[in-house]
């Protein structure tokens, strides 16, 4: 029984991850989700297809590369230290590099979070008052704690100071990339193309100047999961808590990264069934309990602070329904029915709660009586987030202003826009592709803890199919499949150099015979 739930549950993982990817690598290579520039502020996805010849052609420029360096001996020669050393300082400077010349400032959102951390400076509470921001989105308390200890350190509303601090855990994810890849591949020429790839992931940088915690949250969750990996190896349970601190910090800054909490329980709950650990299970408890404590801590602190209880904000079903409605910018995106709804009613949750329960079993009947419409809706909502390659990194830096050099204003409304838009493209289809190449190849040798990462992106799939959608949000899962990637090109350029070297001998062996018989 024990050993039919586990195959269950890894099958599971493996097959869904294994058929979503397929999905992905067709659509990235025969199609595209992008923004038009014209249309930037109304975030409208549009659709084009793609020259799927210009894809594979990428692809196949990519892998003989990879060969001709695989038969030089180059990947196992070079030293994965420095490279990491290399690839993590290039990041960052580049990373800063775009604060200081791109010019952004921030707005919808970042705009909000920013001045509200920034009157807490002054210990001014106005905006935990009943009706708004923070009783509204209490789930940016985590996020608004940091940038009030920036704000402190620094003085004034100074954007840059999370800028900088976003640059450095744009370093950070990139190590973490990297010693995630050694502990699960256990391959050199993996660890030197994931360190490769992430260098050259243009949207890590270009997400310096979001100030919304996504990189900064990343990190702490890759962290989280690689000293849980520490755990795994050495079963001390001090791992295990550090673990917990660290997704919890990560969970504060981003709520979606609740999505790898729950992947890490599923991890040690296979591994305490499968190994029989009461220290799995322990761990299990205690990231939940780590998470549950640092959340309540933190809005207790601020509570006591500001005077005001801070309520749970718009229920969660208001957000389920968006996603299940069409709208001005793509279907399942946001079209203000969650805000408008909650600000209706007084920011009643309970007949918030009821309308969004009342416009989902709309929604679900209009899905039952057209099922043609149903499918539409759901591939546009899907592709719209997981075929728009640049994940709105050019988007996110759409409000700037000031001199600018030729290079910065052709990023922003030139030739470079458009190259850039277009690499990110290749790239996409690169990773889609060998993810799941890696996927097939070791279809009967993946063990639980090397499908943790795609258990991560199928959730990921899962919660913003039923949640709002954004490509915004995606990125986090994209940048999860690098580690994947990596081992899907290190393994494919393995089989094609031993198929070309086989194919090489053959021919001297045909050239020797026909001299021989002469």
């Amino acid at each position: 029984m024990k050993n039919l739930i586990l195959r269950g549950a890894k099958g599971t993982v493996f097959w869904l991850s294994l058929i979503f990817m397929l999905f992905l690598t067709a659509v990235s290579l025969v199609s595209t989700a992008y923004f038009n520039q014209a249309d930037f502020y109304g975030e409208h996805p549009r659709y084009r297809m793609d020259n799927i010849l210009i894809n594979l052609v990428f692809i196949f420029l990519v892998l003989a590369v990879l060969v001709f360096l695989n038969a030089k001996g180059i990947l196992e020669k070079i030293p994965v230290k420095g490279l990491a050393a290399a690839a993590v300082l290039f990041v960052i400077a580049v990373s800063i590099l775009w604060v200081r010349v791109s010019h952004t400032y921030p707005e919808a959102d970042q705009k909000a979070v920013s001045w509200v951390s920034y009157l807490m400076t002054q210990n001014n509470f106005l905006f935990f008052e009943p009706e708004k921001y923070m009783q509204i989105y209490p789930n940016q308390l985590g996020l608004a704690a940091i940038l009030e200890a920036l704000y402190r350190i620094t003085g004034g509303e100074n954007w840059d100071a999370f800028r900088y601090l976003t640059a450095a855990a744009n370093g950070a994810v990139v190590y973490l990339l990297y010693k995630i890849t050694d502990r699960q591949f256990h391959s050199r020429k993996a660890d030197c193309l994931v360190l490769i790839g992430s260098a050259c992931c243009v949207q890590i940088i270009l997400y310096t100047t979001f100030l919304y915690g996504i990189m900064l949250g990343l990190a702490f969750a890759l962290a989280a999961f690689y000293v849980l990996l520490v755990f795994l190896e050495k079963g001390r349970i001090g791992y295990a808590v550090l673990s917990g601190i660290l997704i919890g910090i990560s969970i504060l800054v981003k709520n979606n990264y609740s999505i790898f909490l729950v992947a890490m329980v599923i991890l040690l709950l296979y591994q305490a069934l499968e190994k029989k650990s009461w220290k799995a299970v322990l761990a299990a408890v205690i990231l939940v309990l780590a998470f549950a404590g640092l959340n309540r801590g933190l809005t207790a602190f601020y509570e006591y602070r500001s005077g005001m209880e801070i309520g749970s904000g718009m229920p969660k079903t208001l957000w389920v329904a968006m996603g299940m409605q069409e709208g001005e910018r793509a279907e399942g995106w946001y079209n203000e029915f969650n805000y408008n709804t909650f600000l209706e009613t007084g920011c009643d949750a309970e007949e918030s709660d009821a309308i969004a329960k009342a416009s989902i079993a709309d929604s679900l009947e209009k899905f039952k009586n057209d099922p043609a419409y149903a499918l539409n809706f759901y591939y546009k909502k899907t592709v719209s987030q997981w075929n728009e390659p640049t994940c709105e990194a050019l988007w996110v830096n759409q409000f700037h202003s000031g001199e600018f050099s030729r290079i910065v204003q052709s990023i922003y409304d030139g030739k470079l826009y458009t190259v850039l838009e277009e690499y990110m493209n290749l790239f996409q289809s690169l990773v889609y592709g060998a993810v799941l190449f890696l996927l097939w190849k070791r279809k009967k040798s993946w063990s639980m803890e090397q499908l943790f990462l795609p258990l991560v992106i199928l959730g990921g799939f899962f919660f913003h199919t039923l949640w709002e959608a954004k490509s915004q949000y995606i990125f986090p899962y994209f940048v999860c499949l690098l580690p994947c990637a990596a081992a899907g090109l290190a393994e494919a350029s393995d089989i094609l150099k031993k198929r070309t070297a086989e194919k090489i001998r053959s021919k001297k062996e045909r050239i020797r015979k026909n001299a021989e018989e002469r």
